[in-house]
């Protein structure tokens, strides 16, 4: 068996249990579900002591370690940090579809052509610009939705800045209307392991089902991530306002 350095070990040792307490803070603040604690700070764990386990086997060096345990450490941080904004939006979009789709389900006509498909496109939107944040990491991307809204506006001579005022506008009074909507759909945590980048974006995994639980589980749940998307749209809407 390789000879480990006890001081090494112990800075080794260290470093895991740091990153073990910033999941500790994190996974209290983003997951209520008491099975999806249990997973995640079983998850981040076994990664560090994994880490640990390369490190007494001479398959990596102390500062190889320290470093991946120091990166995953900062990107639960940043997670954290993300989540409020772009993963409240992204189940917010969802709950868009899905309102839309029942609107439409429920009636064929011009309620679906007014209110449904607009939901839903709406929704989608605010999927692909919260979502792709968690592919590559961009926070500013611009879906094919709020740009139609911009080029509307440039088209009839005002700025993009009049054309997000519209999107906002419009994202705050559909998704009023959608919170109306339920869905009893549910994709569990292994569906998201499929994902590009699954493991570097753990925590928003877990609080994406902690979300999606609390919201099948009751109505209030589903008006208060509908409030908190709206909040945040009324946040970007008086911000574009100001440019004016």
């Amino acid at each position: 068996m390789n000879k480990v350095n006890l001081h090494d070990l112990w800075e080794v040792q260290n470093a895991a249990k740091g990153l073990n307490t910033q999941a500790s803070s994190v996974m209290h603040q983003h997951i209520t579900n008491g099975a999806l604690k249990l997973h995640f700070s079983r998850e981040v764990a076994i990664f560090g002591k994994c880490l640990v386990q390369d490190f007494e086997q001479g398959k990596k060096t102390k500062s190889q370690v320290i470093r991946e345990l120091q990166k995953e450490k900062q990107n639960l941080w940043e997670q954290s940090r993300e989540i409020a904004a772009k993963g409240i939006g992204l189940i917010a979009g969802v709950m868009q579809v899905v309102g839309g789709g029942a609107t439409c389900y429920a009636s064929a006509g011009t309620l679906c052509a007014v209110v449904g498909l607009p939901m839903m496109s709406h929704g989608a939107n605010n999927i692909y610009e919260n979502g792709r944040y968690f592919v590559d990491g961009n926070p500013n991307h611009v879906g094919w939705v709020r740009q139609g809204y911009q080029n509307m506006a440039e088209y009839t001579g005002y700025d993009k800045s009049t054309g997000d005022i519209a999107y906002y506008g419009a994202d705050l009074a559909l998704s009023a209307y959608g919170l109306f909507g339920k869905s009893t759909t549910l994709k569990p945590i292994e569906s998201w392991n499929k994902l590009p980048h699954s493991k570097r974006f753990k925590l928003f995994r877990y609080s994406a089902e902690d979300y999606l639980r609390g919201y099948q589980a009751t109505n209030k749940v589903a008006l208060g991530l509908g409030g908190l998307s709206d909040a945040a749209t009324a946040r970007s809407l008086a911000n574009e306002v100001q440019k004016q």
